[in-house]
């Protein structure tokens, strides 16, 4: 009698984000992790904000509850870049390097996009001095849909994750000429590449 393949143990990581915009990408990952039959789950936990002194207590209460698991932390760096940067540079070592958008949530949803539409947006950003003094949402919102997703509205993703989208992103977060980063879309990258080389063992 032939024996049953074990069911890959599916590797979750816990994810402390802001808010309802990086917990519907999360929730879509999620789908697209479970349609392609990947054993990689993220568990969202929300800040509420990105305020560093939030995301820390978040993680601390994860830590608690979860003494074990893998934590990691996501938040938008536009505001690292002033009212909090002092409290981040004096992090304790206990708490682990942030995982930044640069500059917020909006930018990483445009490295998704094909290359012309990245660089029009980023043509927008540059011309409005966004990655020196990052745009608040009531500016650059509207400039947005304009330049990207003309129905877009927080809490909503405007695409469906795909093999197609998230190839888009890896490329384009390793073209020189795009000045857009995301260091969870590096994670991600990294922990998909583990998880598919341990599957060919």
């Amino acid at each position: 009698m032939r024996k049953k393949k074990r069911k890959p143990l599916i590797e979750t990581v816990v994810v402390i984000c802001e808010g309802s915009s990086e917990n519907v990408y999360l929730q879509e990952l999620n789908r697209f992790f479970r349609e392609h039959r990947i054993p990689l789950a993220f568990a969202q936990k929300i800040i509420g904000s990105g305020v560093y002194k939030a995301a820390v207590n978040r993680y601390r209460d994860a830590r608690r509850e979860m003494k074990n698991a893998e934590i990691v932390i996501w938040v938008d760096r536009d505001i690292y870049m002033n009212s909090q940067k002092k409290l981040y540079e004096n992090k304790p070592d206990t708490v682990p390097d942030f995982l930044f958008s640069r500059m917020n949530f909006e930018d990483f949803l445009a490295l998704h996009m094909d290359r012309k539409t990245l660089m029009r947006w980023q043509a927008v950003c540059e011309e409005h001095g966004h990655f020196s003094e990052p745009m608040c949402s009531g500016i650059y919102l509207p400039l947005y849909k304009v330049a990207c997703f003309p129905h877009y509205r927080k809490g909503k993703l405007p695409f469906k994750i795909n093999d197609e989208s998230l190839s888009r992103l890896f490329a384009n977060q390793k073209r020189r000429q795009v000045r857009f980063r995301c260091d969870f879309g590096t994670f991600l990258e990294e922990r998909m590449l583990i998880v598919e080389q341990r599957q060919e063992e």
